[in-house]
């Protein structure tokens, strides 16, 4: 495997999905894409392909003040089948899913007043595929 397959997924075809997102999970995404390289629908697709390789989906309670939000993303293919592939498997929605996914990479970040955010790691490894 050479040195830019390490660093770098391989082009592949994006289709432009609608998805309702919580608020609250979209506002962290957009303040992760402040920090990396990267959009806000990369760390969605990130999220996403952790979440089909791991296939550990755990329902969350939705807290009572959060609203959903339709946001239109650019998912990849594989992306794509493997939440159908959950979807048949599991019986989840294709929104929910996307939401697990999510949460499950954001919850890791801690927020503080005095210092912002405290990445951890996940982004970088996974954008780059390190």
């Amino acid at each position: 495997m050479g040195y830019f397959d390490q660093k770098f997924h391989k082009r592949e075809k994006k289709y432009r999905r609608n998805y309702e997102i919580d608020d609250s999970l979209y506002v962290r995404l957009e303040q992760l894409s402040t920090i990396y390289d990267a959009t806000v629908t990369d760390l969605v697709n990130a999220s996403l392909e952790h979440l089909i390789e791991s296939e550990q989906i755990s329902l969350y309670k939705k807290a009572a003040n959060d609203f959903s939000v339709t946001h239109t993303l650019l998912i990849r293919e594989s992306n794509l089948a493997g939440l159908e592939d959950l979807k048949a498997k599991y019986g989840v929605s294709i929104y929910k899913l996307v939401n697990i996914a999510i949460k499950k990479r954001v919850r890791r970040i801690r927020f503080t007043k005095e210092i912002g955010m405290q990445p951890v790691s996940f982004f970088v490894v996974n954008l780059y595929g390190g």
